[in-house]
């Protein structure tokens, strides 16, 4: 009975003070809407960033080998470190740290020919696995190389989508012939198209890939440009890339310690930077909602504040007949609160419409789509429930400490 007498009471004040709590719930509004869109447009900038740098694989760690920086076994520093294919190979097999590898030969700027169609291109020699670990997906109706391929040198190939769309075009590619230098290739698939901000040798929209077996019996070339690693224990190459300079400091003598010798881009540390580059610009972007809906609290405890004022011979008469300070203070908490309430609800549904209007257009690759997420929806609810109570904390703690001899002579 108290509770609706307090609710009833609320109404009556808004209905007696239209453009004041009008102003005060069109400023909560704005702010949850700040909030709302803030957050999740942070979440759609990071969730895009996020997989325009996984175009180029998931939890893998690209090496070059250089030169060695350390005296080694009477072996003066500045020497060249050379890997070649089956180095990288057995690598995998004798290294646990290692989930999965593949040597990658390339040669740069190789002239691809189809019918009446050139481009210059660079072209890889790899494994099957490099399918997976840098999402070489294909078009439907194509594939990318297999162990056959690898095992008798098969001449096939693989195209980015940008060599492809140069050499033919709308038509189809899968199953016709291309020239490498001259040499005659079978195009078994086509890459689909992918978002990739991230490269160590160019777009692979831009490249072709053949079996790094094939690559070698066409050019003689066992060394390999890099190759690509993906550790065994997910989100942490620490170990594996420890193992790593062991191993082949063993095997091609030099001081395991020596950093120069290996060069590693490692995609797992880069992946947790981005991570809370991300997470602290959200934040960043939430402090502004935040600062936004603080000021419409700021509102609410004005008004609060000036209702207490009006009431003062009212609360008067009641600690008067009785009213104990907690009463008091209810009644200014409770209309705070529902002001705010009203002021986040309108706030939501206004950012449901925003979000819902961004999802029916067209935007921009390097941003996704707005979703309004459970957990952006979590706090804003709290950061919400934290400006109502501080909104009426103060003009109730006020209102409940009048004196009721001078509150009945205001």
């Amino acid at each position: 009975m108290y509770a609706w007498e307090l609710v009833r009471q609320f109404f009556f004040d808004l209905k007696t003070r239209k453009l004041r709590v009008f102003l005060a719930v069109s400023g909560i509004a704005w702010g949850t809407l700040s909030v709302i869109l803030l957050l999740a447009i942070g979440d759609a900038f990071h969730r895009a960033s996020s997989k325009s740098m996984h175009g180029m694989g998931d939890d893998i760690v690209i090496m070059w080998t250089t030169q060695t920086t350390k005296p080694f076994a009477g072996m003066k520093p500045g020497r060249r470190i050379e890997l070649k294919a089956h180095d990288v190979l057995q690598m995998g097999r004798d290294v646990p740290e290692i989930a999965m590898l593949s040597p990658e030969l390339t040669h740069w700027g190789r002239t691809v020919k189809a019918q009446d169609h050139r481009v210059k291109s660079p072209v890889a020699g790899v494994v099957p696995d490099y399918e997976i670990m840098r999402n070489m997906i294909p078009v439907p109706g194509g594939r990318f190389i297999d162990p056959l391929d690898v095992k008798f040198r098969r001449r096939v190939i693989f195209l980015g989508n940008e060599v492809k769309e140069k050499l033919f075009g709308e038509d189809e590619a899968v199953g016709q012939t291309v020239f490498v230098d001259g040499r005659p290739f079978t195009v078994v698939g086509v890459l689909a198209e992918k978002l990739q901000t991230s490269n160590y040798s160019g777009p692979d929209s831009d490249r072709c890939f053949i079996p790094y077996t094939t690559f070698i019996a066409v050019w003689g070339n066992w060394n390999v440009s890099n190759s690509l690693l993906v550790p065994a224990i997910d989100g942490d190459a620490e170990p594996m890339k420890a193992a790593v300079f062991e191993y082949l400091g063993n095997k091609l003598h030099f001081d395991p310690t020596d950093e120069g010798a290996l060069m590693m881009w490692d995609t797992v540390e880069m992946d947790k930077f981005m991570d809370w580059f991300f997470w602290g610009l959200q934040a960043l972007m939430g402090l502004g909602g935040v600062l936004t809906l603080g000021a419409g609290g700021i509102g609410v405890a004005n008004i609060m504040f000036l209702i207490v004022r009006e009431r003062t011979r009212e609360i008067g008469v009641r600690m008067a007949v009785g009213a104990k300070d907690w009463h008091i203070m209810g009644q200014v908490l409770l209309e705070a609160v529902l002001i705010v309430g009203l002021g986040g609800v309108g706030g939501f549904l206004v950012s449901a419409g925003v979000i819902g209007t961004l999802s029916l257009v067209e935007l921009p690759e390097w941003i996704s789509r707005p979703v309004l997420a459970p957990l952006v929806a979590v706090v804003t609810i709290a950061i919400l429930a934290v400006v109502g109570l501080t909104a009426g904390l103060f003009p109730a703690r006020r209102a409940s400490r009048l004196d009721p001899v001078q509150a009945l002579e205001f």
